[in-house]
């Protein structure tokens, strides 16, 4: 027998997988264990099923063709054929088109559901309540028969015993038990005594949570008065009423540290408001003692007795000293009533009358004289003045011309046209000047 090589084996194994008509395009179920993607956009993942695994490539342009990512536990059905990698000696799948089943298919309405509720609004954050303070109700909607009940009232009850828990039963799991959540958490949300409602059961697969991602119930929740947290299955395990909800714990013990706060730390708390409330009062009675003090000690130096005598003997003193000045000023007074009678003696005043006559009878003969006196001069003065100003009146040689009733002295001020009043002694005249001459010496 004539030996080949490896690569001649693998190349004449890879065309006759490629001539095979049944190989050529076959569709492959199972459940994917292991996915890669390279930088390069390529997926490689592995299937498998009870007896055996298939390595498997999908390239970058049929990946981006993909509903929803791959994930590991999906039951997937992949549609391609097969090869050989010569390089590594492998076969491999090549996948053109992948199908989800089973849970693959469940996630992909999960994804479905989702992007259509939180293009909704359903989801966003300004419609968050915030959880109450201090809750003394809790109400709790899960199933009676799972550990799910057991575990968060366990929790409560040892962080809190005063917190109250109401319990709404209703089936977690299975055809309609989303409907049935919706009507146990209605119940709740009813009532006025609640303070915050949860949403609980433990772990499974994603069919057995998929009832809390109905709809309706996603809906009815969107709707609720009361906070809501949403504590369904393990941390790793999602659904849509984690999204809806107030808060979300990752499992119903962590919903109950979360609700129900611990007793030991309120007790801690009171104290610290206590032992603060106590300082502050008595901080509050130190300073009003010290005013207190303050102002005994104020009101002792006021009104103490020798304050007291102090007062009386200054308030003596001055009373002493107002009487001697009242006393002077009604001396001075008496002194001066007395001055003022005499000058008003009715002898007296008929002596000062009769002098103050003599004295005003003298006073009128010496005023006459004066003015007979001045009155001759002043009449001796007109008469010299009347005498002047005929002689000067009888020396005058020439009229009196005035321009606009002003006098004219002097040719300069005349001008052609002006019309002139000349006076004489014994009467004037009207012209109108039509020439003038100048003398040389006068320019």
């Amino acid at each position: 027998m004539k030996p080949i090589g490896v690569g001649e084996l693998l190349e004449y194994t890879k065309k006759l997988y490629q001539s095979d008509y049944i190989l050529r395009k076959v569709c492959v179920r199972g459940e994917v264990a292991e996915v890669t993607t390279a930088h390069s956009g390529h997926v490689y993942f592995t299937i498998k099923d009870r007896d055996a695994r298939l390595n498997c490539v999908l390239f970058r342009d049929d990946a981006e063709r993909l509903s929803s990512p791959l994930q590991t536990g999906f039951d997937i059905e992949v549609i391609g054929r097969l090869d050989i990698y010569a390089p590594a000696g492998r076969l491999q799948f090549l996948a053109k088109e992948i199908e989800f089943s089973g849970e693959g298919a469940l996630y992909k309405l999960f994804l479905q559901r989702r992007d259509l509720l939180e293009r909704e609004g359903l989801f966003d954050m300004d419609k968050k309540k915030p959880l109450p303070e201090n809750i003394r109700t809790v109400g709790v909607v899960t199933s009676t028969a799972g550990a799910a009940q057991h575990d968060f009232l366990e929790v409560a009850r040892k962080r809190n015993p005063a917190v109250s828990v109401l319990l709404s039963p209703t089936r977690v799991q299975g055809k309609d038990a989303g409907a049935e959540i919706a009507a146990a958490f209605l119940r709740l949300d009813q009532r006025d005594d609640v303070d915050v409602i949860v949403l609980t059961r433990g772990g499974g697969s994603m069919e057995d949570l998929f009832c809390f991602n109905d709809e309706a119930l996603i809906r009815t929740l969107a709707q609720r008065v009361h906070p809501v947290v949403s504590a369904v299955g393990h941390e790793v395990d999602t659904t849509l009423s984690d999204f809806v909800a107030d808060l979300r714990a990752a499992t119903p013990t962590h919903a109950a540290e979360l609700i129900v706060e611990d007793r030991d730390l309120i007790l801690q708390r009171a104290r610290a408001y206590l032992l603060r409330i106590e300082r502050l009062a008595e901080g509050r009675i130190d300073r009003m003692r010290a005013e207190s003090d303050a102002l005994r000690h104020r009101l002792e130096h006021i009104v103490s007795p020798a304050a007291v005598e102090n007062k009386k003997l200054h308030i003596a003193r001055l009373k002493e000293r107002m009487t001697g000045e009242v006393a002077y000023a009604l001396g001075l007074r008496r002194e001066g009533l007395k001055n003022l009678r005499r000058s008003l003696d009715p002898r007296r005043m008929d002596r000062y009358i009769a002098e103050e006559r003599g004295g005003f009878s003298a006073h009128r003969k010496a005023l006459s004289v004066a003015l007979r006196s001045s009155c001759l001069r002043e009449r001796k003065h007109l008469d010299l003045m009347q005498t002047r100003i005929g002689v000067l009146g009888r020396q005058r040689t020439g009229p009196r011309v005035y321009v606009g009733g002003r006098v004219a002295d002097s040719a300069a001020q005349l001008r052609l046209g002006d019309r002139l009043t000349i006076a004489f002694r014994d009467g004037s005249v009207a012209a109108e000047i039509t020439e003038i001459e100048r003398n040389d010496d006068e320019l």
